[in-house]
């Protein structure tokens, strides 16, 4: 039989299960124990509710087209610099530079027009619609983003037909197929459609909410 101090030692060293530890080895042996990770994508319906998870998606897919932005204007400012070396030092102009810069800009202007209708950056005139109420002004805005979404469809299935009839041309500066160049066109449009779709829902949620919506 051990000694005193020997049983005290004993029970100062146990330390009891948590009740979330014991939830979670019973929900193991149940086998319905889920991964955080999957739990979050699946089954955290609180956060699904709060919209956190496409707040995240859409942050990340925001960030991405920005970058990709730059890139293209990155690109775009490189290339002709190229060109006005070759051609007044080199006395030797690109045969693709020029195709490119003006593909670059079909690319930049497709991908920075939802970019700038997510950050209400377009110009617009509200000195009429000031004057009207705040249910109209948000019923107006709501029309507009609809509006934009429309835009968005007219501009994705008029594309395909395009990319349809351009795949069987070949750029000939660059020599790629002519669908690639108009890519961006229904990338665009489709990025559009994207941002319409959540600016209708925050819309309607702000006209719920009795908040004034703006852009």
């Amino acid at each position: 039989m051990p000694k005193n101090g020997g049983l005290e030692t004993c029970s100062r060293s146990f330390v009891p299960p948590s009740s979330e530890t014991v939830n979670s080895s019973n929900k193991r042996r149940e086998g319905v124990f889920t991964p955080p990770f999957l739990k979050f994508v699946f089954y955290d319906q609180e956060r699904r509710k709060n919209g956190r998870m496409w707040k995240f998606i859409f942050s990340y897919l925001d960030r991405f087209i920005e970058i990709l932005i730059f890139l293209i204007f990155v690109v775009i400012g490189v290339v002709g610099g190229m060109q006005v070396f070759n051609r007044f030092v080199l006395n030797r102009s690109l045969s693709w530079g020029e195709e490119l810069q003006i593909y670059g800009h079909i690319w930049l202007i497709f991908m920075t027009i939802p970019v700038a209708y997510r950050r209400g950056s377009h110009i617009g005139m509200n000195i009429l619609v000031r004057k009207f109420s705040q249910k109209i002004q948000k019923t107006l805005t709501l029309i507009a983003d609809f509006m934009w979404l429309g835009l968005a469809g007219a501009i994705v299935y008029y594309s395909t037909v395009i990319m349809k009839v351009a795949k069987n041309q070949i750029s000939p500066g660059l020599g790629l197929r002519m669908d690639l160049m108009y890519l961006s066109l229904a990338l665009g449009g489709s990025y559009l459609g994207l941002v319409a779709i959540r600016k209708i829902v925050e819309s309607f949620s702000r006209l719920k909410s009795g908040e004034l919506v703006g852009g």
